[in-house]
C-alpha cells in the first residue's frame, strides 16, 4: 500500500493493519494541505485549492463538443454542471477586485494595485497571460513563484493573499507596497545614495536574498526593480517568475535565459552558452548584489554597454572591464565589499562573509527592521502610487495562441493545476490541522502538539501586524491633513 510520503511518521509497516478512521483523519489533512509534521517544501499541490483546480479542469475537458458525444461524458457534465458552476462562483475572481493602476508591466504579466470590493482591503495583483506562458516555456517558473510567495514567513517577502486563475490568466494578489522600488528611490536621489543608504539598503537586501536560499530557490534576477519599499521604508524582495529549485547539491540545473542581462553572473552565461549540461548556485545572486552595490554608488551598472551582446562580454571579462571610477569618493571598506561580490564564484563572499564584512561594523542584523529607514514614503492614500515612477508600456497582453487540440482532451490547463491559493483557507486548515492531529488515532508528543499551535498564533500575531499597520497608515494620513 502506498504510504503518504507527506505527513506520515512512524506509520506501520506493510504488513500491519492500520485502521480506516486513522486512515481517513490523514488524508482529511492532506487534502487540507496541512498534514501533521509536514514542512512548508513537502507541501502538495494537492490541497483543497489544488483538488478544485483539477476538478474544474476535467469539467471544462469533459464540456468540449467532441468529447460531449461519448454518452458517460456527457451524463457527467449535466450531473454536476450545477455544482461545478457554484463551486466557481466561491472562488475568488478578478470580478472581486476594482483596478487602480498599473505600476509594473513587464513581457509576461503586468502588476496592479487593485481594492477588494468587499473589505476595501488595497493588494498589488500580478495578472499573468497563461497563453504567453505555455509559449515562452515559463510554465515552472511561475508555479516555483506562487510556491515561495505562499510558503513564505520571512518578513522580507510580500505575504500572499490570493492566487487564482481564470480562463486566460494568471493572478497573484499580494501585499501592497507603496513606498516604490529601489530604482525610484535612486531616481529621488538623482541615482546616486551616500554610504549610510547604501549600508541600509544592502543589509537589508542581503537578509531578504538569503531567506530565498533557505527556502531552497535562487531568485536570479535581483535588480533595483524587483526590490520593493513597504510603507514603513523596509524592503521587500518581489517577482520570483525566474527562481529555480535548487537540487541536493544546491545546485541549479537550467540553461533556459533567466533575469536581466546587466545583473547576471558569469557563471549564469556560461550555462547559458554551453550544451545544457552546466550548474551553478546561489552565488549568482550575491553577484547581483554587488551589481546593485555598484550602481547605487555610482549611479550606472558597472557591465551596462550598448547591445546585450556586448554587457555579456563585459561580464565574462569582468576583470578588465570592472572599472571604479575617482568620483565620488568611497571608503576602502564598500570598495572592499563591491570588489569581495564582482569576482569569481569560488571567490565571491557567501552569506556569513557578507554579514561579517567591516562595512556592515554597525548593523545589528537581528534587529535591523526595528532600524529607522532612510526614507519613509509619504503617503497620501492607501492605494498612493505616487512613489513609482511611470512602467514602460509593454505589449504583454497580445501573446500568439497556443496550439491546441480542438477535437478532444486539450491539456493545455493541467500546468495550472494546482496554482490556485487562498491565505484564508491556509489559516482555516491550520486550525483544523491543531484540533485534528490532536484527537488522532496516531501518538503525538506534547512538544509536537505545542508546536502545532504555536504556528497558528504565531500567524494569527502577523495578521494583527499587518492590521496595525493598515490602521497607522490611516492615522498618519489623517494627521497629515
Amino acid at each position: 500500500m502506498l504510504k503518504f510520503k507527506y505527513g506520515a511518521r512512524n506509520l506501520p509497516d506493510a504488513g500491519a493493519a492500520e485502521s480506516i478512521a486513522s486512515r481517513a483523519s490523514r488524508l482529511n489533512l492532506f487534502f487540507q494541505g496541512k498534514p501533521p509534521f509536514m514542512t512548508q517544501q513537502q507541501m502538495s499541490p494537492l490541497s483543497r485549492e489544488g483538488i478544485l483546480d483539477a476538478l474544474f479542469v476535467l469539467f471544462k475537458e469533459c464540456s468540449q463538443p467532441a468529447l460531449m458525444k461519448i454518452k458517460h461524458v456527457s451524463n457527467f457534465v449535466q450531473k454536476y454542471s450545477d455544482i461545478v458552476a457554484e463551486l466557481q462562483e466561491l472562488q475568488p475572481s478578478a470580478k472581486d477586485f476594482e483596478w487602480r493602476s498599473v505600476v509594473g508591466c513587464g513581457n509576461f504579466a503586468e502588476v496592479q494595485v487593485v481594492r477588494e470590493k468587499a473589505t476595501g482591503d488595497i493588494y498589488a495583483m500580478k495578472v499573468m497571460k497563461k497563453k504567453a506562458l505555455l509559449a515562452q516555456e515559463q510554465v515552472s517558473y511561475f508555479e516555483e513563484e506562487q510556491n515561495i510567495l505562499s510558503q513564505s514567513t520571512s518578513p522580507w517577502i510580500p505575504r500572499l493573499q490570493y492566487a487564482f486563475q481564470d480562463k486566460n490568466n494568471l493572478y497573484l494578489v499580494m501585499e501592497y507596497q507603496p513606498g516604490g522600488d529601489l530604482l525610484s528611490l535612486l531616481n529621488r536621489y538623482e541615482d546616486q545614495l551616500d554610504e549610510n543608504m547604501i549600508q541600509f539598503y544592502l543589509a537589508e537586501l542581503i537578509l531578504a536574498v538569503h531567506s530565498v536560499h533557505q527556502m531552497g530557490y535562487v531568485h536570479r534576477d535581483i535588480k533595483p526593480e524587483n526590490i520593493l519599499i513597504d510603507r514603513m521604508g523596509h524592503i521587500k524582495l518581489v517577482d520570483f517568475g525566474s527562481a529555480a529549485k535548487m537540487n541536493s547539491n544546491k545546485m541549479v540545473n537550467a540553461k533556459l535565459p533567466v533575469g536581466t542581462p546587466d545583473y547576471m553572473a558569469p557563471e549564469v552565461l556560461t550555462v547559458m552558452n554551453g550544451d545544457g549540461k552546466g550548474a551553478y548556485g546561489l552565488d549568482c545572486d550575491w553577484w547581483s548584489v554587488g551589481v546593485i552595490a555598484y550602481e547605487m554608488v555610482y549611479g550606472r551598472s558597472p557591465f551596462t554597454e550598448g547591445t546585450s551582446a556586448r554587457t555579456f562580454n563585459n561580464i565574462m571579462n569582468f576583470q578588465r572591464f570592472l572599472k571604479f571610477p575617482d568620483d565620488p569618493k568611497v571608503s576602502s571598506e564598500l570598495l572592499d565589499l563591491i570588489q569581495s561580490l564582482l569576482c569569481g564564484q569560488k571567490e565571491r563572499l557567501k552569506f556569513e562573509g557578507l554579514c561579517c564584512h567591516p562595512f556592515f561594523s554597525k548593523i545589528d542584523w537581528s534587529d535591523i527592521r526595528n532600524s529607522p529607514p532612510p526614507f519613509v514614503p509619504t503617503l497620501k492614500s492607501d492605494d498612493d502610487t505616487s512613489n513609482f515612477d511611470e512602467p514602460e508600456k509593454n505589449s504583454w497582453v497580445s501573446s500568439s495562441p497556443c496550439q491546441l487540440n480542438p477535437s478532444g482532451f486539450s491539456g493545455e490547463e493541467l500546468p495550472f493545476v494546482g496554482f490556485s491559493y487562498s491565505k484564508a483557507l491556509g489559516i482555516l486548515g491550520r486550525s483544523e490541522s491543531v484540533v485534528s492531529s490532536l484527537d488522532s488515532p496516531a501518538k503525538t508528543s506534547s512538544m509536537e502538539k505545542k508546536l502545532l499551535i504555536k504556528s497558528k498564533e504565531l500567524q494569527d500575531s502577523q495578521d494583527k501586524c499587518h492590521k496595525m499597520e493598515q490602521e497607522m497608515t490611516r492615522l498618519h494620513r489623517r494627521v497629515s491633513w
